[in-house]
């Protein structure tokens, strides 16, 4: 088989895993939710969620986009549709808001909480789920 030929059939078998729900397996964070940033974030002593409650009703009825929240004393976290509706949210956020593909952060200096060499809400989201 060509060269051409093997990229038109790498090229189908994508489209066809995409059509039929198998996105996780093109983009596995494309099934990470507030459940799992949630256990994430706790997991890390440093880190601390207090008190989290699923807010989706109140944290999500303005934007269709939102399909799940949750809010805790030091932080809420937002799941939409797709990483440009959470990149519009996060850009309303200003310095509070960090977006992570899907995920949007909402605390205090979020956008600024990305020094790689310290533990961060931020810092650690975006190493979730990562392929090497």
């Amino acid at each position: 088989m060509k060269i051409a030929g093997r990229a038109r059939v790498l090229t189908v078998v994508a489209i066809a895993l995409t059509m039929s729900g198998c996105q996780a397996v093109l983009e596995p964070r494309s099934t990470m939710g507030v459940d799992d940033v949630v256990a994430a974030f706790t997991a890390q002593a440093d880190l601390p969620v207090t008190n989290p409650r699923g807010i989706t009703a109140d944290g999500c009825a303005s934007n269709d986009d939102c399909i799940a929240a949750v809010r805790s004393e030091e932080i809420s976290i937002y799941r939409f549709e797709s990483p440009n509706e959470a990149e519009k949210i996060a850009e309303t956020l200003g310095e509070n808001g960090h977006q992570s593909d899907w995920i949007v952060l909402k605390y205090p200096g979020a956008k600024f909480d990305t020094d790689l060499t310290k533990l961060s809400y931020a810092g650690l989201i975006d190493s979730m789920w990562t392929s090497d």
